[in-house]
């Protein structure tokens, strides 16, 4: 099983941020990451039951939120999407088999209350059991 905690954890190795966020984010913090579950598909299982399935998956949204200058926001969603987008690598002792990109590219969401830029990344993780 894989958790918002594992996949922030290894997100931290591979992007520089000075706060993440697991559920919900401190939108007080002009730059944070924040990692959510996201409602997709149903539960994989292979003909022969649990024992011959070989992977599962977790669908996550990573919301970053980025300060007030607009290209910047939009640079580091592109550093976090690049650091999923084609790439393999192991989450909690799991092999990702694969990050399912929802969209293109980053999804700008505008700004919050605070004009702090704000981006989306759906993803679905792919990963050995």
């Amino acid at each position: 099983m894989m958790t918002l905690a594992n996949i922030r954890d290894w997100l931290k190795t591979q992007v520089q941020c000075p706060q993440w966020y697991i559920g919900k984010i401190d939108g007080s913090k002009e730059q944070c990451i924040g990692v959510y579950n996201l409602q997709a598909g149903a539960p994989n299982i292979a003909i022969g039951g649990l024992e011959n399935t070989s992977y599962a998956s977790k669908a996550v949204t990573i919301l970053i939120h980025w300060g007030k200058n607009a290209n910047v926001a939009e640079q580091k969603a592109q550093e976090v999407y690049a650091a999923l987008f084609g790439q393999a690598g192991e989450i909690a002792g799991h092999r990702v088999i694969s990050f399912d990109m929802r969209t293109s590219e980053p999804v700008g969401v505008g700004t919050d209350d605070e004009g702090i830029y704000e981006y989306v990344i759906d993803t679905t993780i792919y990963y050995e059991r």
